[in-house]
């Protein structure tokens, strides 16, 4: 079994320093989220457990049952939330691909009927084409994968077991 363990001086290092609300209503820092993703970064497995360490005289099992519960709700939100982007981003990608693909068939028709007006539209439809399909095939390939790596990265933490230990354990 994998392991990440991370120290904590209190319940407020998981928390936003600007949110004042009860635990179970409390945004989860960004602070320690970017923690979270910096330990994990240079990991070659993924853990499937997360102990938070906190000196034993600052722990309290209801207080920390509310967190957890609380921690595993913010971090299923966000996966979804990152899911959704996922799926936007690459129909997002295969739109601009498509309609650029749909320009340049357009431009294709136009060059057979020598007119005025059709040199104007493929000067026009040629550039516009080639740019749509760039710009689709951009998307795909480059704002993709971070959005998939951010997908992964709330995956892997929605997945691990969240305990509290005491420090000196």
């Amino acid at each position: 079994m994998a392991e990440l363990s991370l120290w904590l001086d209190s319940y407020d290092d998981i928390y936003s320093d600007f949110d004042s609300r009860h635990y179970l209503k409390r945004r989860i820092s960004e602070d320690f989220i970017d923690e979270l993703r910096m330990s994990l970064k240079y990991r070659a497995d993924n853990p499937d457990r997360l102990l938070l360490l906190l000196p034993a005289q600052l722990r309290n099992a209801e207080i920390e049952k509310a967190i957890l519960s609380s921690i595993k709700e913010q971090l299923r939100d966000r996966l979804q939330i990152s899911n959704e982007k996922r799926k936007r981003t690459w129909l997002q990608g295969l739109k601009l691909l498509i309609s650029g693909m749909l320009l340049m068939a357009a431009d294709a028709f136009i060059v057979y009927k020598a007119t005025y007006l059709n040199s104007l539209l493929k000067v026009i439809l040629e550039p516009a084409s080639w740019f749509t399909i760039w710009t689709g095939l951009d998307v795909l390939i480059y704002d993709y994968r971070k959005v998939k790596a951010e997908t992964d990265f709330y995956k892997c933490l929605h997945q691990l077991h969240i305990h509290f230990k005491d420090i000196s354990s």
